[in-house]
């Protein structure tokens, strides 16, 4: 008879030790020598290798004068193909890639002296935007919609520096703005809600206010979660020096007033850094993990707003596997440099140190690639001023003051059962792995893992798990039959 296998695998179907049930499987195991290592090692490892030279994030020139002439770039944000920028002449331009044009309006107009604008937001579906302009007549928050030719201020606003802004994901349309949280630089909040058609604001409230120790709010993020109660919110934001949890049911109003009577939650990471930020990551329109850019390090974890949290108070915590990652890891001299931004994707960190980013798994805490960026002479000087995410997009991107860039990714999750194996985190390591050949190496290291502990019958049973993945893998590249293994 002809066989139609190659030779390795012919062998592992007439090797005893693919069986993990059966007499042959243990005394395989209690009689080492009779181990085949090597053959079962060879193929799967070469490839390991495949994947080591392409970039998981790369870098290209988007626009070179995106400021168009009213200025240079002070801020910028992102959602949906659409980039808003503010300049230092209180001019707003929008680019909306999508459908391949620009508008510009002028918040400087009717005001004293010159203005410049501090921040800008845009909602995740690129069509509400809020911006602060400041001069010497004090600062004016406004309000615009993609349709609008025209702003609105925002009154009750008025002298109050918005840093932050929280968007509703889960209840935002397109016409409607639901429920927006601002953070102010002397430690308000306050709610906001606009309806296209009213072409004005619904209301502004008063929410909260830092008393105990006063800061300016930097970072803002909410979620909703919609359960037999009603709904539940869930706010953090951070200073920067805290971390503030709030959480409830009812309105925002109700849930703010509650904490009259209650203990405001907070971590407390104290520490200079340029600007505290945070960021949550989105999958599927839902927060899977967040990242506290703090003076101490980057506080990082997995959030979970799943029913089994929803107790009657509201306030139980929602993050989970908490980590901090220290900034000594970024650099290798003595003097720690702290990131002056930073964005944060499903498996990374984009850190902003000088002109580069250096993109760190956040799972390993290793550093993967540095990203450097293309810059005119004059902006280079100034250096890589931010960097904002596209959650709707899936993208990233960094600015200096004339240029914008944009960082894509390319499959980061394709070695993290990898990074996973090299922590000895098996299950995840499975969990990410994509073919025969990756499930073959978890199972041969967990095999091996328990042979050097006598584990024998543990290790029996994965060094069966690997011959039978190898050999489906092997068989199916070899034949284009899928075999069916019982």
């Amino acid at each position: 008879m002809v066989s139609i296998l190659p030779p390795i695998c012919e062998f592992l179907f007439l090797n005893p030790v693919v069986g993990i049930g059966g007499s042959g499987a243990l005394r395989a195991v209690t009689e080492a020598p009779e181990f085949p290592r090597e053959k079962a090692i060879n193929l799967p490892l070469a490839i390991i290798k495949m994947d080591q030279g392409r970039q998981v994030f790369t870098v290209d020139l988007l626009e070179r004068y995106a400021a168009k002439g009213r200025g240079v770039i002070t801020c910028m944000a992102a959602g949906n193909d659409v980039i808003v920028i503010g300049t230092s002449r209180g001019w707003v331009i929008r680019h909306d890639f999508g459908v391949g044009d620009s508008h510009e309006i002028d918040l400087s107009a009717g005001r004293p002296g010159d203005q410049s604008i501090h921040r800008v937001f845009v909602d995740p579906g690129g069509s509400h935007c809020i911006a602060t302009v400041v001069g010497p007549g004090g600062a004016e928050t406004f309000y615009t919609h993609a349709k609008w030719t025209k702003p609105r201020v925002l009154s009750k606003l008025k002298g109050l520096v918005v840093n932050a802004v929280a968007w509703n994901r889960q209840q935002i349309t397109e016409f409607s703005t639901k429920e927006v949280i601002l953070g102010t630089e002397n430690g308000q909040l306050h709610e906001l809600a606009v309806d296209e058609k009213d072409k004005k604001e619904k209301y502004i409230k008063f929410l909260f206010e830092l008393t105990e120790l006063p800061e300016a709010f930097m970072g803002l993020q909410m979620e909703t979660a919609t359960i037999i109660n009603g709904t539940r919110y869930y706010v953090m934001a951070v200073t920067p020096t805290r971390l503030y949890s709030f959480t409830g049911f009812g309105l925002l109003e109700t849930v703010f007033s509650s904490y009259l009577d209650r203990t405001v939650h907070f971590m407390e990471l104290p520490g200079d850094i340029p600007n505290s930020e945070l960021h949550f990551y989105i999958k599927q329109r839902r927060a899977a993990h967040f990242a506290w850019l703090s003076g101490a390090g980057i506080y990082h974890g997995g959030l979970n707003f799943g029913g089994q949290h929803s107790g009657s108070s509201g306030n139980e915590n929602f993050i989970e596997n908490k980590a901090l990652l220290d900034y000594f890891k970024l650099s290798e001299a003595s003097d720690v440099v702290k990131p002056s931004s930073m964005a944060l994707s499903e498996f990374h960190f984009l850190l902003l140190l000088g002109n580069k980013v250096k993109v760190v798994n956040r799972i390993s805490e290793n550093i993967i690639e540095e990203l450097q960026f293309d810059q005119t002479s004059d902006s280079a000087s100034k250096g890589i001023i931010g960097l904002c995410s596209d959650a709707t997009a899936g993208l990233f991107y960094a600015y200096d003051q004339n240029s914008i860039f944009q960082v894509s990714i390319n499959d980061e999750g394709r070695d993290m059962w990898k990074v996973y194996l090299d922590m000895k985190e098996y299950a995840a390591a499975l969990a990410n792995c994509r073919d025969p050949f990756q499930r073959d190496q978890v199972y041969l290291v967990q095999a091996e893992t328990a042979f050097s502990s006598k584990d024998y019958f543990r290790a029996a049973s994965f060094y069966a798990k690997k011959k039978k993945e190898l050999c489906k893998g092997v068989y199916s590249s070899h034949t284009g039959i899928k075999p069916v293994l019982h």
